[in-house]
């Protein structure tokens, strides 16, 4: 009985700890404070280290000596992720359309709808939690557990970087309304063409599809860390089949 309350209170410390390093509410570089953890959630230190454990495992939490801290974020990454992205991407799209069932696309689509239904009544955080839970849902549908958790990570990496580019104490290159809109209506474009291509089994074009989606967030973002006047020197990567940034 008691190994099942811990392992409900780590799980609950983990789902906590990992939302507030995801929202920037626990800074990169902050030390993670087992005894406040515990009197917060009113629990022992045991659960409070597991979940330190499984952060870690995701790159949301490193060792520092005797301390563990938010992983810090470099904006000299992002090409780094970006490749990582496209590679992720374009394998998790052929998988899905290769394997998918009708339950997965019947859960795609779901969320899909999720992520549309907020770009007109959500913030940002929100519409960044459903667009990884769109592409997390196609990284299931390809059955493979162990590049589902790379794609992951690497989307949780990518997601730290541009909330904390959009964050007032990031970047003040946000789009403005307008501009906003527009990206968030070829955003559900391309979503909806991935869903259709993954539904037909159509694995070259999921594949090309996947390309041309992570070049529309990248180069959001470039544009919003060149307003910051960064002194990193980010260029556009070439992806393996040489396709130009899109949007």
């Amino acid at each position: 009985m008691d190994s099942i309350v811990k392992g409900r209170d780590a799980s609950k410390v983990f789902a906590a700890l990992r939302q507030d390093i995801l929202t920037l509410a626990l800074p990169p570089g902050t030390v993670i404070e087992e005894a406040s953890i515990a009197a917060q959630h009113s629990v022992s230190r045991t659960p409070i280290r597991e979940a330190i454990i499984q952060l870690i495992s995701e790159g949301l939490i490193i060792r520092d000596r005797r301390v563990a801290r938010v992983a810090p974020l470099n904006f000299d990454d992002l090409p780094k992720i970006y490749d990582a992205l496209v590679v992720a991407s374009r394998l998790a799209q052929r998988l899905a359309a290769e394997k998918r069932t009708e339950a997965d696309l019947a859960e795609i689509e779901q969320r899909m709808g999720e992520f549309d239904a907020l770009c007109e009544n959500g913030n940002g955080v929100q519409r960044q939690d459903a667009n990884v839970a769109f592409h997390m849902s196609i990284a299931r549908a390809g059955r493979n557990d162990f590049f589902s958790d790379f794609y992951e990570r690497m989307l949780l990496a990518s997601s730290r970087l541009s909330r904390a580019c959009f964050s007032s104490h990031g970047c003040s290159g946000e789009l403005e309304d307008g501009e906003l809109m527009q990206h968030l209506t070829e955003t559900s474009r391309q979503h909806r063409l991935i869903f259709e291509a993954i539904s037909h089994r159509d694995v070259e074009t999921a594949d090309r599809l996947a390309v041309e989606h992570q070049n529309l967030s990248f180069a959001r973002l470039k544009v919003a860390i060149f307003s910051r006047g960064s002194q990193s020197s980010i260029t556009m990567p070439l992806d393996t089949a040489g396709s130009k940034a899109a949007g």
